[in-house]
């Protein structure tokens, strides 16, 4: 009986709660006057207001896909709306067609009514429109949404060309040259897998493809910074002009010799797209690199159909950022020592303030001069103070007596690794230790190597890391 009540009362409670939204509901979604005896071809050529848009959709085939049983929305310019298209589109059959699919979506969009709600609609030529209330784009929507049986029609103010996508206009663009024209020379030609013929594998599973495959382009950029055609992602994009590129380019030119360019053109797009209002003192690129805003610089903007391009005549990148401060984590290695006979324990742990962190131990090995190996890619030349945090000796840890351990820095002129540093590990010391200074011969990979003494004994030949630490000494 008392769970039966309990039921009733929950019952009553949710059609209550139901009772109460429905308000808020009607409010928010603008779906009235549906008309399921027509389709929303014979919807539009029924609107006097509508007969060039009308004339647009028959010429182009549209007037037949929008009388079919699937469901689509429309956004349809007013005759006062195209009387200003360019003719350039008009007179274009490409370009027309295309024009009239960047207003219309296959599915159905519910305007909101009195709601600032933000929704990315996938229109028909592959580009997204952005609505926002009784917006579509830069368009207002003029009255209430008409529904019919597959969909609905919005009438709206302004033609809605399309717009070109943040990478498409910055090969375009004249606003940068010198960085446009350095992004385009990063495009080479790669096998299109999805084409090609497989004939085979070799040995880790790479496929081996008949002779002569097609052939697509493809930009680095897309893969090592972002990939801005992309139509369902947002950008914010920077481009410098010519007078600014250069000054930038300067500054990094020593820290990135024979790649200043592409030091400089990695930390230009931000995910997400920031209008001018909105645009705080500093942004964090693509690559987690901080980017320093100053409205005064803006000298024009473009709003692509994937964010929002700023065309800047100077964007002075603090050299701290550029060059930044990195570590090697002890638990990340590249590789080891092949004839490994001990113990690799991969740690986390509590530091001496409750702090978590996590370590690598290679305890009773039995190996003199075993070593990890560890890499890093795209070194700047730059002094760096080294530092190391190497913690051991705490209750329950293997090793608790002082052992001395190695590092090795390869040597790309002499094609050996040289020894940097020695180190003696004392028990519960959490801080960092200073392993001295080191500047890179010439910009490319750091490979480095932690090395236990030449020993086989147990609790001597013993490597922990936490981390290594390199700080730039800037200017």
């Amino acid at each position: 009986m008392k769970k039966n009540i309990l039921n009733t009362l929950l019952i009553l409670s949710t059609l209550f709660f139901l009772g109460s939204c429905k308000s808020a509901m009607d409010e928010h979604l603008e779906v009235t006057n549906v008309d399921n005896t027509i389709n929303l071809s014979e919807k539009i050529g029924s609107q006097a207001n509508l007969s060039k848009f009308n004339s647009f959709l028959k010429s182009t085939g549209y007037d037949l896909i929008l009388a079919n049983s699937q469901s689509y929305t429309v956004w349809a310019p007013t005759d006062a709306a195209l009387a200003s298209l360019d003719a350039s589109i008009s007179s274009d059959p490409a370009k027309l067609k295309d024009f009239v699919a960047n207003h219309i979506s296959l599915t159905i969009i519910a305007a909101s009514k009195g709601v600032n709600d933000t929704i990315r609609v996938n229109l028909q030529n592959g580009k997204f429109a952005t609505v926002v209330g009784t917006s579509f784009e830069e368009a207002a929507i003029v009255g209430q949404g008409q529904f019919v049986k597959n969909g609905a029609l919005y009438i709206i103010d302004k033609a809605v060309p399309t717009k070109l996508s943040v990478w498409d206009y910055l090969l375009t663009s004249t606003d940068a040259p010198l960085q446009t024209s350095y992004i385009g020379s990063l495009t080479g030609l790669v096998i299109d897998s999805a084409k090609a013929t497989i004939i085979g594998y070799n040995t880790n599973g790479t496929p081996i493809f008949a002779p002569n495959p097609p052939m697509i382009p493809r930009n680095t950029y897309w893969s090592t910074v972002a990939d801005l055609r992309t139509e369902n992602q947002q950008f914010t994009y920077f481009m410098i002009q010519d007078a600014g590129y250069t000054a930038e380019a300067a500054k990094l030119s020593s820290y990135y010799p024979n790649f200043t360019q592409s030091a400089l053109v990695k930390d230009l797009a931000v995910r997400g797209l920031y209008t001018v209002d909105k645009l705080p003192d500093t942004l964090i690129s693509t690559r987690g690199v901080k980017i320093p805003i100053n409205k005064a610089t803006i000298q024009k903007s473009y709003r692509a159909s994937n964010g929002i391009v700023y065309v800047v005549n100077a964007l002075p990148f603090r050299l701290k950022d550029k060059v930044p401060v990195f570590k090697i984590e002890g638990e990340r290695p590249f590789s080891f020592r092949s004839d490994r006979t001990g113990n690799t324990f991969y740690r986390t742990k509590l530091d001496d303030k409750g702090v978590l962190y996590k370590d690598i131990e290679v305890y009773n090995h039995g190996v003199s001069d075993y070593y990890i190996n560890y890499i890093y890619s795209q070194l700047p030349v730059v002094k760096y103070k080294v530092y190391a945090r190497v913690i051991m000796g705490a209750t329950g840890d293997s090793q608790v007596a002082n052992y001395t351990q190695r590092y090795f820095i390869y040597n790309p002129t002499t094609l050996v690794y040289d020894l940097f540093a020695t180190q003696a590990v004392t028990p519960l010391n959490y801080t960092e230790v200073l392993l001295g200074e080191y500047t890179p011969q010439q910009l490319g990979l750091l490979q480095l190597r932690l090395q236990s003494a030449a020993s086989t004994s147990q609790n001597v030949n013993t490597l922990i890391l936490d981390y290594l630490k390199f700080e730039p000494i800037l200017p």
